[in-house]
């Protein structure tokens, strides 16, 4: 099975390939988020047989909510030609795989004073990701939990007593480990997440300023 992955929810974007299991072909870039050619760049530079992939994969986050919408719509029109399937998979599963902690907490900056975060056990989602107060993060994270951040360089106050990195820094989750998870879940049976982003902020209503 040969599968293709993108994963764009934190300021490094990457695209891989993993067959059977394993990462054959990957590039990752740091977003410059004035468009998204260095996506474009790295899948040509790949040189992929769009045919001979067997299922499309997006990482949904939470993240970055344009870099996520942007996964789905590239996936979805890949696959479009082929009937291929699609497969969604949150981005903090690929970040806490890719640390092999037993227990692992990924937290990101929601802005506005608050955070997102969501608690695994191993690559496994523990407890659903939810958008907290800051102040609140201490009573959501257990103890003896490996507390990481693709953001921690905006909330390294805020974390400097949970349980951290040795080398406190952002790490981001990649497409590589994110379509490894999904080629071991196809294989037990394990559904797609729901194919759309994952965006924690409730949607915002903003009344027209001219009636219709």
């Amino acid at each position: 099975m040969k599968i293709f992955s993108i994963e764009l929810s934190s300021r490094q974007g990457s695209i891989a390939l993993v067959e059977d299991g394993g990462v054959i072909a990957e590039k990752s870039w740091v977003e410059n988020f004035k468009n998204r050619q260095q996506l474009f760049d790295a899948m040509a530079d790949l040189g992929i047989d769009w045919e001979s992939i067997d299922v499309f994969v997006a990482g949904r986050g939470p993240g970055a909510f344009s870099g996520m919408r942007i996964s789905f719509s590239v996936v979805n029109a890949l696959a479009a030609p082929g009937g291929k399937p699609v497969y969604a998979l949150n981005s903090g599963a690929a970040l806490a795989a890719q640390l092999g902690a037993a227990r692992t907490a990924v937290v990101g900056d929601a802005r506005r004073n608050k955070v997102w975060v969501g608690l695994f056990s191993g690559s496994e989602l523990e407890k659903e990701f939810q958008l907290l107060e800051i102040d609140e993060l201490a009573g959501f994270i257990p103890e003896d939990t490996l507390v990481v951040s693709p953001d921690h360089d905006r909330l390294e106050e805020r974390l400097q007593n949970f349980q951290i990195l040795k080398n406190p820094e952002p790490v981001f989750p990649t497409a590589g480990v994110l379509g490894k998870l999904v080629s071991q879940r196809l294989v037990n049976g394990i559904e797609s997440e729901s194919f759309e982003p994952l965006y924690m902020h409730p949607p915002v209503f903003i009344k027209p300023r001219f009636p219709a």
